[in-house]
């Protein structure tokens, strides 16, 4: 039987018969009256070599295997920046340009530049150039700043600092300067917590004439004076200031190594002295022994001043001495223990008298000294 008696149909249906329907060739020669050897050529005619077929596939496969590798190498790498780069992620482009330097011989760069969310064209400008013209500045800006907090001892924040800066001639900005300080970690020294508020009952022997009118527009017309104590080897050293509330100038202290009379009576005359005032003046004071005395009545009545006094355990009443004594401890004496009165002694006139009055800038004078302040307002 010839193959050109079976039309293009028979042998389609023929091929069927093995290919979809799983049938042998034999079988399927057997059943329709075709040769083997006719039936396998039309088989192969139909359908691809089966070896093509499978070199094709396994072509595909190593293919898609080779893109699967590479994604999972990328995706690796990028994971790996992330972790070593956690750090960098919220911050400037110029920090995350130090970054990508640090780590080029470990990443690709343009894999860092695209995790990271930099341009890459900006990382190598930055090679020839690692500080702009701003951070260049802010170097220049912080040996300044580290003179005036060193020159202050260490107290000084971000505003008084720019109150040096701006007297020196520098015309940078307050918030710019506080900026520096925090990224250098400057801050001013401070370690004790604000007083809780106690409400107290008023004095029977003078009343609280003050009654916190802590703004005063001329020169000696409202003391205020109080006592605090300082730590030594050779026991406690007490002491009691007198400050005008117009310049908040100490214009009288004493130091006694005793709670006696004669510590604030001494303070009180050294402001009399200094000062001379020439009308009466409101000096206001707590409740403490010391000032209820009748010492210190009598003194007050003979030199024309008038006792005031704050509620009893209201530290807010006289809240300017309070405060000039927080700024002595923790500005100067920061919970130290002095070996000796004479050294503690020395410590607090240096402060009071060559830091405090003079140099020092007080924020409620507007940023200048106390003694700059009288000789502008004169």
């Amino acid at each position: 039987m010839s193959s050109q008696r079976f039309t293009p149909e028979f042998k389609e249906e023929a091929v069927r018969q093995v290919v979809e329907r799983g049938y042998s060739v034999a079988e399927v020669s057997a059943r329709l009256g075709v040769s083997t050897h006719s039936l396998y050529k039309w088989v192969k005619a139909v359908t691809p070599d089966k070896t093509e077929k499978q070199a094709a596939d396994l072509l595909e496969a190593k293919s898609e295997i080779l893109r699967l590798r590479a994604q999972m190498r990328r995706v690796e790498e990028e994971r790996d920046i992330l972790k070593k780069g956690r750090a960098v992620l919220c911050q400037g482009a110029r920090v995350k340009y130090r970054f990508i330097n640090e780590h080029r011989h470990e990443f690709r760069v343009a894999t860092m530049c695209r995790v990271l969310r930099v341009a890459r064209a900006g990382f190598y400008a930055w090679l020839h150039k690692p500080m702009s013209d701003r951070a260049i500045e802010d170097q220049r800006l912080l040996g300044l700043i580290r003179d005036s907090y060193t020159a202050s001892s260490g107290v000084y924040g971000a505003l008084r600092v720019f109150g040096d800066l701006r007297e020196a001639g520098e015309s940078c900005g307050k918030h710019r300067v506080a900026k520096i300080m925090r990224a250098n970690k400057i801050k001013a020294i401070r370690g004790y917590k604000s007083p809780r508020r106690i409400a107290g009952r008023p004095s029977i022997i003078a009343p609280n004439r003050l009654n916190r009118q802590f703004t005063v527009d001329a020169p000696d017309r409202v003391w205020v004076t109080d006592i605090t104590y300082l730590r030594t080897w050779q026991g406690w050293l007490y002491l009691a200031v007198v400050i005008d509330l117009h310049s908040r100038k100490v214009v009288g202290w004493s130091m006694k190594p005793s709670l006696a009379r004669e510590l604030v009576l001494d303070a009180l005359l050294m402001a009399l002295w200094r000062r001379k005032p020439t009308q009466s003046v409101i000096v206001h004071s707590d409740q403490g022994t010391q000032y209820g005395s009748d010492d210190w009545q009598r003194f007050c009545r003979s030199h024309q001043l008038q006792p005031s006094m704050s509620r009893r355990g209201n530290c807010w009443d006289n809240a300017v001495a309070e405060s000039f004594f927080s700024s002595l401890k923790k500005e100067r004496i920061q919970k130290r223990i002095y070996k000796t009165r004479d050294l503690a002694r020395a410590d607090v006139f240096d402060y009071i008298e060559v830091f405090y009055n003079r140099n020092r800038r007080h924020s409620h004078l507007g940023g200048v000294s106390p003694e700059a302040f009288e000789r502008a307002s004169a």
